[in-house]
């Protein structure tokens, strides 16, 4: 009798769970819009940004602050310039920014190169940085009085964000002593375009705005970064910043005379100036808890 009741239990479970697994949604049944993808992706717009610890003054034990350059030519920072056109949620980094610039998201601020200091550089309007970066072209037109002459007639091209190949980051580097841990607190980024002369010759880069990274996080952690190693985990570009996924190299610490790395130094010495402040910056925190 007791042989049969386990039986009659076990058929009972086996039916259960058969009902329960046939009664599972399938995606073939889905009734709507067609889909580019073989499930739909709903959180994405519910995603923040990571938070950071809480930092006190009186926990700031020792602090630097530098300036970097991500170039986006790179090969590992090239997530950061692809897609040149947006595919649906995947957009690059500058067409993320610049269309959140121009539907009033975030505040972009003007290029200074007396001061980068965020309390100090003056907001601009969204029209204002759209004239700012279009640029006048004068170009051959057919004249309408006369088919066979051509006249010059000024046009405006306007901004792309393919256009940006380098980005500008100011960040801060701070021991924490209630944690006794090294954090990482980007302040702010600024793109750059190559600054092209008329022989056609680079002469540097143009810093067009800055962005105060605190109002552009939220932004950022709703847009997807392309994951070179799984496409079913796409990283947020905020998560992709704050975990340092990025390629770049130093162009200034702070000091007293407030000078950039290649005012003092050029070439091949520019470059083992930023590697050296690199490695000061990763030796700090391991030096001190040598006894």
């Amino acid at each position: 009798m007791r042989n049969k009741n386990f039986k009659s239990a076990l058929v009972m479970l086996f039916i259960v769970y058969s009902m329960a697994a046939y009664s599972q949604p399938v995606n073939q049944d889905r009734i709507g819009p067609p889909l580019d993808k073989a499930y739909d992706r709903v959180h994405i717009d519910d995603l923040k940004p990571l938070t950071y610890p809480y930092l006190r003054e009186s926990d700031v034990f020792w602090e630097k602050r530098v300036w970097r350059v991500v170039d986006l030519r790179e090969k590992i920072n090239q997530p950061l310039y692809y897609p040149e056109t947006p595919q649906g949620r995947w957009r690059s980094l500058m067409d993320v920014l610049w269309y959140a610039v121009l539907g009033g998201e975030i505040t972009a601020y003007e290029y200074n190169t007396a001061t980068d200091n965020f309390e100090l550089l003056l907001p601009l309007t969204a029209n204002q940085v759209e004239q700012n970066l279009s640029d006048s072209v004068m170009r051959k037109q057919q004249d309408p009085n006369d088919p066979n002459a051509f006249i010059d007639v000024k046009t405006l091209d306007e901004f792309e964000p393919t256009d940006v190949v380098r980005f500008l980051i100011k960040e801060d580097w701070i021991f924490d002593k209630q944690r006794s841990e090294m954090q990482v607190r980007i302040l702010g980024i600024c793109p750059q375009t190559p600054d092209i002369l008329e022989t056609g010759e680079l002469s540097g880069y143009k810093n067009l705005f800055w962005l105060y990274f605190d109002e552009i996080r939220p932004i950022l952690a709703r847009s997807e970064v392309f994951n070179l190693h799984n496409s079913a985990n796409r990283l947020s570009y905020d998560e992709f910043f704050l975990t340092r996924q990025f390629s770049s190299y130093i162009t200034k610490e702070d000091n007293v005379y407030n000078r950039q790395i290649r005012e003092y130094t050029l070439g091949i010495d520019a470059l083992l100036e930023s590697d050296r402040i690199k490695e000061e910056l990763r030796n700090f925190e391991g030096e001190l808890w040598v006894y």
